[in-house]
């Protein structure tokens, strides 16, 4: 796989490490007691464990569960562990238990496409990422920028099957944390998380067709190695190719995962020529 860097970089990625091992998106669930499990929730932890036959999730139940049911044995059950508080309810219809980011099967499947949602400033996944983004951050201003808002990227499930199918092609593939901009011709961040339509805003147009599509239509980037995807592990060498409007006071940047080989090294840049092995996790808006 094409990379290129100069410098590699050991700083710990906090966020890494307090997110969600199966989705990569969601904070790691912590007990009362402070113990920390290695996925949000139970939906996850059961796709973790791969397709062999088990239990409904609903505790006491030993019906086998079944991923049409997001690994209950029944809607009916799913309902029931959301109403007992052993799963959360689906962000639209606050019944059945989520399955795809904040969504239940069937509500994901009634509203395909992007969704947005903005993360509190004083939620664990809002401070654990701009702790990342901080720490990543190695620019020639030795002070850092400040992160204002977080809004977490909702993939749909079509685009995360085809990124999980590409990794599953890899050799020892591993997930890593990359940053990526360009021009964002909108105000997105002054109005909520709302994406807009315009075909020239080069973050809208990569967040909505999850690096299928930028700016214009153009279906890559180009650069030293030809057409395909530039990312960045530190954030400042992203920043430079960060365009705002004169509309907002920030300035944008996408929270990429992306799938490597285990033979690729940690380097600052990375380039890749295929945009299923790559997906935007979170939209940072910052200022100087």
């Amino acid at each position: 796989m094409p990379f290129w860097g100069l410098r590699t970089k050991t700083t710990p990625s906090p966020a890494s490490s307090d997110l969600c091992n199966q989705c990569h998106q969601k904070p790691v669930y912590i007990e009362p007691d402070g113990s920390r499990h290695p996925y949000c929730g139970r939906a996850c932890a059961k796709k973790a464990q791969g397709t062999a036959p088990s239990a409904c999730v609903l505790r006491g139940c030993r019906a086998t569960g079944k991923p049409a049911f997001s690994y209950f044995c029944s809607d009916e059950h799913g309902k029931q562990a959301v109403s007992l508080g052993q799963a959360q309810g689906c962000e639209i219809c606050r019944e059945l238990p989520r399955a795809t980011g904040d969504l239940c099967l069937a509500c994901d499947r009634k509203f395909p496409g992007v969704r947005l949602k903005e993360l509190p400033s004083s939620s664990a996944a809002f401070r654990d990422l701009r702790t990342q983004f901080i720490a990543e951050w190695d620019g020639l201003n030795p002070a850092p920028p400040k992160v204002d808002k977080i809004f977490q990227i909702c993939t749909p499930r079509d685009i995360r099957a085809r990124h999980d199918a590409y990794r599953s092609k890899q050799r020892a593939a591993r997930e890593i944390r990359m940053f990526h901009s360009a021009q964002c011709i909108c105000d997105l961040g002054t109005k909520g998380p709302i994406l807009c339509d315009f075909k020239s805003c080069g973050i809208c147009m990569v967040v909505k067709s999850s690096f299928h599509e930028f700016a214009f239509g153009e279906k890559y980037n180009e650069g030293r190695f030809g057409p395909g995807i530039y990312s960045y592990r530190n954030p400042s060498l992203a920043d430079a190719h960060a365009t705002s409007a004169t509309t907002t006071p920030y300035r944008v940047m996408l929270v990429c995962d992306a799938s490597v080989s285990s033979g690729v090294p940690d380097l600052q840049s990375l380039f890749l020529p295929n945009a299923d092995a790559i997906v935007p996790a979170f939209i940072f808006m910052y200022s100087f």
